[in-house]
């Protein structure tokens, strides 16, 4: 997904701005674009942008995105299988490019790294709107991102606050050798992962770390402690205050705690493998894929590289999540589907408008509730949709 979603931004720029668009065959969700086709003069009448081109054409160029993402990602299974050799001398020239570099082996090259991925998703989700025009109409609420790019610039405490947070805690976690104390000292890492072993590895730390954090993120909301549920209430500010989708620089605006605990499972799951131990190159991986798939989850766009696209039955992705942000007692995961659909802790309906606000819930001392907009509840209602979609989907004979 690293490779997809970077390639990703690539064929959009290829492509142009036509290309943000779902894919033909897979679950449709009702927001802007569709509003577009009944309503026009909503999006476009109060300001400078210009229409979508036909529908027609933006679902064929979408197609393209979403399956050749599909394509990359079976193409790399296929190798996998039939020419290992090939993948492994890949993997191997990679990981010697990177571990010839002095720095990666300092005690701090992975959290800078994370941050680093941060800001980078961060900024490719704000700004994707500059680059192609018509992103507005894959936003949830058809509209431009409200206040995009503000957490580098006039709001840049809620960039630099979190970074260094993070960056002075894992500093001391590294000066008081907590992580020899708790797993023991790792061995030199000379040789290069085969592909199938970094695969695996990056894999199940991100299956691991979204499996993990479901039980406090759900007890962030269902516990009867009002302290407890309060130190997850500034995650949930956003969707709180404004009518808008999220944008990811909502994804790091977290209470201490709240951010603790994910770390803290994060490195758990980095120091597991099947293999005994997990190799430097899978961690380095692991960290890009996690702080892209929050960020992504957290953008408030549905765009046609997004992991709920390219594996509809797997990633809840970007609507699940948008949705949890709006009523707050669905869509636990961060990532997949498999608990909440298990538990069902998902919609059974679409969402009426207007929502109200489930400030309440997170925290007894936020006053009132808001009512939502309709644009609000388009936003809720794209996981519904969706799942309604993928139960099909499964229902059907492969």
């Amino acid at each position: 997904m690293v490779g997809g979603g970077t390639l990703g931004w690539l064929l959009l720029l290829i492509q142009g701005s036509d290309a943000l668009v779902p894919a033909i065959g897979i679950p449709s969700t009702p927001r802007a674009l569709h509003a577009s086709r009944t309503a026009p003069p909503l999006c476009v009448a109060s300001t400078d942008l210009q229409p979508p081109p036909p529908a027609s054409d933006l679902e064929a160029r979408g197609a393209e995105v979403t399956n050749g993402l599909r394509a990359v990602h079976l193409g790399a299974a296929a190798g996998a299988m039939l020419v290992p050799e090939l993948m492994d001398g890949a993997v191997a020239t990679l990981w010697s490019a990177i571990d010839s570099q002095p720095f990666v082996h300092n005690c701090m090259f992975e959290a800078t790294l994370a941050v680093a991925a941060f800001v980078l998703w961060i900024f490719l989700f704000e700004s994707v709107h500059k680059v192609l025009p018509d992103a507005h109409t894959y936003r949830f609420d058809g509209k431009p991102p409200v206040r995009p790019l503000w957490g580098f610039t006039r709001e840049w405490h809620k960039s630099v606050v979190p970074a260094a947070a993070y960056l002075g805690s894992i500093a001391v976690f590294h000066a008081l050798h907590l992580g020899p104390m708790l797993f023991g000292l790792k061995p030199a890492f000379d040789e290069a992962p085969s592909f199938v072993r970094l695969i695996t590895e990056v894999s199940l730390g991100i299956f691991l770390y979204d499996a993990l954090f479901y039980p406090f993120h759900y007890s962030f909301h269902k516990l009867r402690s009002g302290q407890w549920r309060k130190l997850h209430s500034r995650h949930h500010q956003w969707g709180a205050t404004e009518d808008a989708p999220h944008n990811a620089i909502e994804t790091v605006q977290n209470s201490y705690v709240d951010s603790g605990v994910q770390v803290f499972i994060n490195i758990c799951v980095q120091q597991f493998s099947p293999w005994g131990y997990k190799h430097p190159l899978s961690r380095i991986f692991h960290n890009l894929m996690v702080t892209y798939l929050l960020c992504e989850s957290h953008s408030g766009y549905d765009l046609p590289f997004m992991s709920h696209r390219l594996f509809p039955t797997v990633f809840g992705g970007a609507p699940r999540h948008e949705a949890h942000h709006q009523r707050g007692n669905v869509y636990f995961h961060q990532f997949f589907m498999w608990i909440d659909d298990a538990l069902g802790t998902v919609q059974k309906e679409p969402l009426p408008a207007p929502l109200t606000s489930h400030v309440s819930e997170l925290e007894g001392s936020w006053a009132g509730s808001r009512v939502r907009s309709p644009s609000a509840a388009r936003a809720a209602t794209a996981a519904s949709s969706a799942n309604a979609e993928a139960a099909e989907g499964l229902s059907q004979p492969s």
